[in-house]
């Protein structure tokens, strides 16, 4: 109980949240990519604005609260939360953006290549800030730097 109320102050629980976005939406983006070829595919993806304001509604509320407990985001149509706090994702269809081949594909390869960018630098800056947060915990752990 103790650790817990450690690990979910701050920014942690939020980061860890963002971690679990970015790994799902990363393998929606490269399913997308090795389907380019695959007649009749549709591409999808996560849709982040309504995941970040989701987040950005729980943080608050937690924030409100001011207790310890673990940070769970409301349920939306894209995604959910199980019982162990595991991000639960549902991807839509992207729109065609009048670009339809004659197989019946709509890949958009600049666009796939530019969201995977995007998403990987968002998980890293994630990872990176996360374990600046651990090494502050270290730190005040061990009581020296």
């Amino acid at each position: 109980m103790l650790l817990s109320g450690l690990f979910n102050r701050g920014a942690m629980g939020v980061l860890e949240r963002v971690m679990s976005f970015t790994q799902a939406r990363h393998e929606v983006l490269v399913d997308n990519v090795s389907n380019f070829d695959t007649v009749g595919y549709k591409m999808r993806d996560l849709p982040s604005d309504e995941f970040f304001g989701a987040l950005r509604e729980a943080a608050a509320q937690k924030e409100r609260r001011g207790t310890g407990d673990v940070l769970r985001p409301r349920s939306t149509r894209h995604y959910s939360w199980d019982a162990q706090g595991n991000l639960e994702t549902t991807p839509s269809y992207v729109e065609d953006n009048n670009i339809l081949f004659h197989d019946g594909n709509n890949r958009f390869v600049e666009k796939q290549m530019s969201d995977m960018a995007k998403n990987t630098m968002l998980h890293n800056v994630a990872v990176e800030m996360l374990r600046q947060q651990y090494n502050l915990l270290e730190t005040a752990i061990r009581g020296r730097p």
